[in-house]
């Protein structure tokens, strides 16, 4: 009961430091031509609801999926691991491709770029019968990575309803640096599960997020999901069918 405790409440800790970090990012410039800090902290205040409102839904994706097949993950800060070792001025480079880039490029951008991937998850350990992961593949963590990600997308249609603009500016940004194939990003785990998938969640998410600036939603969404498709398809029967 305690280990599962401590567990719990590490996710706990690691969604809140997500969620600061991510209200920096965007609440860090208000876009206002004079600094008031009674307005600026509004903002923040802003940001922090509608980021909070994205991690939630996040996380919510993420744990449905992964329970609908067997699983449990656990949301950590990317790359959080290496916090854990001594801090070394030579070692430098292993802090930047954690949390911290994000924070500097917002610093150093003062707040105009969105740098976001600041967060993760993995699939919990557990052992039956001597194997780990025994039902988990590495397609199923692809599914858990777009599931949570689909929530999002989800979320930025409600955003969308709403007419909240912030909300959608950060939902986009979110899902698109998320989709990024690199370190243990979900973006990863999709392109490892397969490439056709990547190729799919990849059309499907950037091209609702352009098209639904110009058209309706569902016209949107309609035209993402057969560009989103026939590419996957396309790709599977060319470079993967073909060649096996």
């Amino acid at each position: 009961m305690k280990k599962e405790y401590l567990k719990f409440s590490k996710e706990i800790k690691a969604i809140i430091i997500i969620i600061l970090i991510l209200t920096l990012i965007f609440g860090f410039n208000d876009n206002k031509p004079e600094f008031i800090l009674k307005n600026w902290l509004l903002n923040l205040l802003y940001v922090f609801i509608l980021v909070s409102m994205i991690i939630l839904f996040n996380t919510l994706g993420y744990k449905l999926v992964a329970k609908y097949l067997g699983a449990e993950i656990e949301i950590k800060a990317l790359n959080s691991h290496v916090f854990k070792d001594k801090f070394r001025l030579f070692k430098l480079y292993k802090y930047v491709f954690t949390p911290v880039l994000p924070v500097l490029i917002t610093l150093f951008s003062n707040g105009k770029f969105f740098f976001t991937p600041v967060g993760t998850f993995d699939i919990k350990d557990y052992n039956i019968f001597g194997r780990k992961f025994p039902k988990i593949t590495y397609f199923n963590h692809g599914l858990i990575a777009t599931g949570g990600l689909f929530f999002n997308f989800i979320l930025m249609l409600i955003f969308k309803s709403a007419g909240l603009d912030k909300g959608i500016l950060i939902s986009s940004w979110f899902i698109i640096w998320q989709l990024l194939p690199f370190s243990n990003l979900p973006g990863a785990k999709i392109f490892l599960a397969s490439r056709a998938l990547y190729i799919f969640s990849l059309i499907f998410f950037i091209g609702n997020i352009l098209l639904i600036q110009s058209l309706p939603v569902i016209y949107a969404i309609i035209l993402s999901l057969l560009v989103s498709i026939i590419l996957a398809v396309i790709y599977f029967y060319f470079l993967e069918y073909l060649k096996a």
